[in-house]
């Protein structure tokens, strides 16, 4: 055994080193005292060289596995309570490290500080890696630095320009920063998610698959949440679902703001102006267009600030015109009718009618004049004696006619089975023009009546009396 070896050599020398150093003394001394001198000196150096080989040291493994040497037993198990503590771990989980007795000359003792780490790494299974902080705090960890720095990057890349526009600057709101780390090896991630984690700020996930019928608001209100939520936890999300697409219902909670600044340029539209000339050749309802209007257009250039792909400034820093527009001018008439109303309104029904809808607001959008519900074919005659500016098709009114009555004024009939003038022709008050129907925008048979004076709207109801 290599270890007797060095014991008997130690005790030749020790045995030599006597001799020489006890022959002066030994010379005063008879034989045996000499010989019983020399042996007590001998045995107390043999003892001081084969101290060393005789104390112990403790092997020290976890699982089974050596990972250092102590000669401080109680120590190192307290080390180990320590570590379990603070990580929240079963006391009975400090049985995985077991203590086996070794010569102490045979081993290289572990520093305490290094002992404690590499307890650490077995018992909390940790491993070296590279944590990512935001504002000082750790929010997730990758196995190298390489990821790191691939995970910022991913994170910068998280949410495109709008198109057309480029990317200027790209940053953080908050302190983002990496440093190496010994972490738990089940924290550690891919840089893909580790870069959704940081976004969304949470790994719950909840996924709902889009059936027919389905929309934003619908999905939103059945999972209690808004639209502007579902939007927030499906960037870049249309309103035109499509059947079997999947969405995600948690709302992210970021760890992490990016924020961009962009520029973007774009040709807009330049409205042209309208200008008014008066034309005696016109009657006063007549209006004609002398310049056709053309409008321009210019270049604008918008500075955006986005956080989290929502643009929270839009900015001008640039605008160039490329084309100018071209004035439309537009003359009105100024020559008044030959027939002039007598200013006081017949009721415009040969007989009968219920109102069934007033002048004023309704709803949302503002009725213009009243609706009197009659049967189909009833006449419809000229309230005021005029002459016939339009007769034909006018959009939502269907079938219609315009009298001008002079000094401004002017009735409508809309939605008319028939109509019974024609445009230019003069008619006198109480003569039938049409015959109440409900063509264009209508729900039932009935007359759409309006009074305007000076082109403005007015109530009829104010005009005349009706029982």
């Amino acid at each position: 055994m290599p270890g007797k070896v060095k014991i008997r050599a130690a005790l030749v020398e020790i045995l030599r080193k006597v001799r020489r150093e006890t022959a002066p003394v030994g010379a005063l001394l008879t034989g045996r005292r000499r010989w019983a001198a020399g042996l007590a000196l001998l045995l107390v150096l043999a003892l001081a060289g084969i101290l060393p080989y005789t104390q112990k040291a403790w092997a020290v493994s976890v699982d089974g596995e050596i990972i250092g040497w102590t000669e401080d037993k109680e120590a190192t198990a307290a080390a180990v309570r320590e570590i379990l503590r603070r990580d929240g771990a079963a006391e009975e989980a400090a049985g995985r490290v077991s203590y086996t007795p070794v010569p102490r000359y045979s081993v290289e003792l572990t520093p305490p500080e290094a002992m404690k780490e590499k307890l650490a790494r077995s018992l909390l299974s940790l491993t070296e890696a590279w944590a990512i902080t935001v504002n000082g705090k750790m929010r997730v960890a990758v196995a190298s630095e390489e990821d790191a720095r691939a995970v910022v990057a991913g994170l910068k890349a998280a949410f495109p320009p709008e198109d057309g526009a480029a990317v200027k600057e790209v940053g953080f709101k908050e302190t983002v920063a990496f440093t190496p780390e010994l972490v738990k090896a089940d924290q550690v991630r891919s840089v893909r998610a580790a870069v959704e984690y940081l976004l969304r700020g949470t790994d719950e996930t909840r996924i709902y698959e889009v059936k027919e019928g389905d929309s934003l608001w619908s999905i939103a209100r059945a999972h209690n949440l808004r639209v502007a939520d579902l939007k927030r936890a499906n960037p870049g999300i249309s309103e035109k679902l499509q059947i079997g697409q999947k969405l995600n219902l948690v709302v992210p909670k970021p760890f992490v703001t990016v924020v961009s600044r962009e520029e973007k340029t774009v040709t807009e539209t330049v409205p042209f102006p309208v200008k008014t000339v008066k034309d005696d050749s016109l009657y006063t309802y007549e209006r004609k267009i002398r310049t056709p209007g053309q409008p321009g257009s210019r270049k604008v250039t918008y500075s955006l600030i986005r956080e989290n792909g929502q643009v929270l400034a839009r900015q001008v820093v640039g605008s160039v015109v490329e084309k100018e527009p071209v004035t439309q001018v537009v003359a009105v008439g100024t020559r008044q009718p030959a027939v002039v109303g007598t200013g006081r309104y017949i009721w415009p029904l040969s007989r009968g009618g219920v109102i069934t809808s007033r002048y004023g607001a309704r709803g949302r959008e503002f009725h213009g004049g009243i609706d009197i519900a009659a049967p189909t074919g009833t006449p419809v005659r000229a309230a005021d004696d005029g002459r016939v500016i339009f007769a034909g098709w006018r959009g939502g009114y269907g079938k219609c006619v315009i009298l001008e009555h002079g000094n401004g004024s002017a009735t409508l009939y809309g939605h008319l089975s028939q109509i019974m003038v024609k445009e230019g022709q003069k008619v006198a008050k109480g003569r039938t023009i049409g015959l109440v129907g409900s063509t264009g925008k209508s729900t039932g048979p009935h007359l759409h009546f309006e009074i305007m004076q000076g082109g403005v709207k007015r109530n009829p109801l104010k005009y005349f009396s009706h029982k």
